[in-house]
């Protein structure tokens, strides 16, 4: 699932198949509903939610609903690191764990106050 993901994001023929594919479906949905609804060539709205075809373009409108909010939050990340203060937090964040692995090794290791690495001044540096 992971590699489709990152295929999906990476590849913009894949999109486009993708999109494709989706408007020839959502046609072929659309036009089987008002086959469905329509009786001696006229609409009949009053039950149209009893049709298998609205239900299969509201299962329909779910895949693409998930979709999209998929490439919304991929491409939406990808702005954020536009924000140099973004970029920054996101450095510290990555960054952190390691810092504090250091910092427990130099006190297990029995380390003088004076020898034990800087927090603040390690942070500081990142944030340059």
């Amino acid at each position: 699932m992971q590699k489709l993901k990152q295929l999906i994001k990476e590849s913009p023929g894949l999109r486009t198949g993708i999109f494709f594919f989706s408007v020839i479906i959502s046609g072929v949905l659309c036009s089987a509903f008002v086959g469905e609804i329509t009786q001696n060539g006229k609409l009949i709205w009053k039950d149209f939610y009893q049709t298998i075809s609205f239900w299969g373009i509201m299962i329909y409108v779910i895949i693409i609903y998930t979709y999209n909010r998929f490439l919304y939050i991929y491409e939406k990340n990808i702005l954020r690191f536009l924000d140099d203060d973004y970029c920054k937090a996101y450095i510290v964040q990555a960054c952190l764990p390691e810092i504090i692995e250091k910092y427990k090794e130099d006190i297990r290791g029995g380390k003088d106050v004076n020898e034990i690495i800087d927090i603040s001044k390690e942070l500081k540096k990142l944030k340059k």
